[in-house]
């Protein structure tokens, strides 16, 4: 069970669960509506916090919202199936990298408040890695098309 205070929701997850649909979206080659990737950015940041609060084993509710932000994806976002598990699937292993990233460069700098919990210093800590999981999208993007580009001439 991972206790979370009620801020992180709104300063962590929510964000997060938005990203991670637009992700989706754009490594699908899908219809971006904004409106459903943010219905679907504030039921999936809610459903996460509440399994986060489910008293299971440490990384079972990591597969559990893996599997919900699947089920957004196919049902609100209209992605099929098998793009959606295999975008769902990449865009969790970027955010994971991304907050790899972060906690290396915490350890790094010494910033070690940062990781002692969920404090609001360490649910402020986490955004970055969010804004780094975004641009990593963005560039994944940019150099597939720019790949289909070279392709076709």
């Amino acid at each position: 069970m991972l206790q979370q205070p009620l801020y992180s929701l709104f300063i962590r997850l929510i964000p997060e669960t938005f990203i991670v649909m637009y992700a989706i979206c754009l490594l699908t080659k899908s219809y971006v509506n904004l409106k459903n990737i943010f219905i679907s950015g504030i039921i999936g940041g809610i459903c996460v916090y509440l399994t986060r609060m489910l008293p299971i084993h440490f990384g079972v509710h990591t597969i559990l919202s893996i599997m919900l932000i699947i089920v957004l994806a196919i049902r609100l976002n209209n992605i099929e199936i098998h793009k959606a598990i295999t975008a769902s699937l990449t865009s969790v292993i970027l955010l994971f990298i991304s907050d790899m990233m972060l906690v290396v460069f915490y350890n790094a700098i010494n910033f070690t408040s940062a990781l002692s919990g969920q404090t609001l210093v360490s649910v402020l800590a986490g955004v970055p890695s969010l804004v780094l999981f975004y641009f990593t999208v963005k560039i994944i993007i940019y150099v597939k098309s720019m790949r289909v580009k070279n392709e076709q001439d």
